[in-house]
């Protein structure tokens, strides 16, 4: 008698299982939490007022810093950016935003003050 050593049955295999977006965020603390990192944008002095308050610290600005700073989208942010600022290209301030000479407000009135004292 011959016997065969074969299996008789199916064969399992098993693969991983790919986790869809709905699964990610089951709990209700997980969803407050993507919500709340989302970016609200803020009325347009607002914005304004805290670009020049970031300027006032320091004259040349990356544009990921601003984004932290403000707490604004970056297409909402770099609209305010166009309007107030100057992008430099070239060294050594490379890919930093800089104040327009028209809103650099704050050195005229150090420069002022420096005089009177």
């Amino acid at each position: 008698a011959v016997v065969s050593t074969q299996s008789t049955g199916a064969v399992n295999s098993f693969r991983p299982s790919t986790v869809s977006q709905k699964q990610l965020y089951t709990t209700r603390a997980q969803k407050e939490e993507k919500l709340a990192a989302k970016r609200i944008r803020l009325d347009k002095a607002t914005v304004e007022s805290m670009i020049l308050k970031a300027f006032k610290k320091n004259q040349y600005i990356s544009q990921k810093n601003l984004i932290s700073i403000t707490g604004q989208p970056e297409a909402y942010l770099k609209e305010f950016l166009s309007e107030m600022c100057v992008y430099n290209t070239k060294a050594p301030h490379k890919n930093t935003w800089e104040l327009k000479p028209e809103y650099r407000h704050y050195e005229s009135s150090a420069s002022k003050e420096m005089e009177t004292d």
